[in-house]
């Protein structure tokens, strides 16, 4: 049995109202995931404005253009904490691979770590020299990686928020950066149309992936790190083979492409579009398997639960 489960965000008053769908049907606050009698082998997935699920997937976390990030509890659809202390716009948050922490990129050109269980923000990254559009632990726990619009990304240093290292090379805004699963790498990519690999310890290119005609917006590691996945304005996703850098076109979007996202066996791919839908791909073969409609504007994230296997 597969089910869907979405985040939708709409415009309320002066704040941001929050609603859990299941298909096109509202989630009350008093439903849970046991409700919807989900077994072993369903499918879950989030669509939401940029956001993650915690490790155990057990909890959600939104960000926001209200200045603020969210975390939510996935089987009430219950906002447990709001994280308030950015100047503007908050591009990115994430969770620490313990979930013990929380770091939000904002366009006020800061990073901040809080607490995920008091909310308290506990260090704010400065040194960019422009907004940060992402911000995301190593997998260790012990370092950051933020992306700018100033054309650089940082490595910063736990806990002392030490900026470390510097990666400059591109030619425009870096829109996002992640960490390999080793943590030996990392991942960028940026509106100068390309993606590029670096290595943590010196910071030195050591891959530039060109084939997107337009803004890359974001860029992934398969589990294995074997493939590179890229997202962009040119309305394709790709999925790259980082052995041969032969490439798997994943042609339908029909708009920009704001996120793609492996899941967990890295089996399947999910895009998030300027068409208001989110798409399910196989990665080998770049087939659409489902079209995820129901939002009324832009989708800017989506991601798999990292709980739920996929369906076989």
């Amino acid at each position: 049995r597969e089910v869907i489960l979405q985040i939708r965000e709409k415009l309320s008053g002066r704040g941001l109202t929050h609603r859990l769908l299941l298909g096109a049907v509202v989630l009350t606050g008093s439903t849970t995931l046991n409700d919807l009698e989900l077994v072993d082998g369903s499918q879950l997935i989030v669509v939401t404005s940029p956001g993650q699920f915690s490790p155990d997937g057990e909890w959600i976390l939104t960000a926001s253009e209200d200045h603020s990030a969210r975390i939510w509890e996935v089987a009430t659809g219950r906002c447990t904490l709001t994280l308030d202390g950015h100047e503007d716009w908050v591009r990115s948050a994430a969770f620490s691979p313990d979930a013990a922490q929380v770091v939000t990129a904002s366009d006020d050109n800061t990073a901040k770590v809080w607490e995920s269980a008091s909310g308290r923000c506990v260090l704010t990254l400065e040194g960019h020299e422009g907004k940060v559009h992402s911000a995301a632990f190593s997998p260790d726990g012990a370092w950051l990686i933020t992306a700018s619009e100033d054309k650089t990304a940082k490595i910063w240093e736990l806990p002392s928020g030490e900026c470390v290292r510097t990666l400059k090379g591109h030619g425009d805004a870096v829109n996002s950066a992640i960490f390999s699963p080793d943590g030996r790498r990392v991942l960028t990519a940026s509106d100068d149309r390309t993606a590029r690999i670096w290595q943590t310890s010196s910071g030195r290119v050591l891959v530039t992936v060109n084939g997107h005609s337009n803004d890359v917006h974001s860029a992934a590691f398969s589990p294995d790190a074997t493939r590179v996945l890229t997202a962009s304005a040119d309305c394709i996703a790709k999925v790259w083979e980082t052995a041969s850098w032969q490439v798997q076109e994943l042609e339908g979007n029909g708009s920009l492409v704001w996120s793609a996202a492996f899941s967990m066996d890295g089996k399947r791919v999910i895009t998030a579009s300027d068409d208001g839908t989110a798409k399910v791909w196989e990665s080998a073969s770049g087939q659409c398997m489902q079209r995820l409609e129901g939002h009324l504007s832009v989708v800017f994230s989506a991601t798999f639960s990292p709980t739920f296997p996929e369906i076989a």
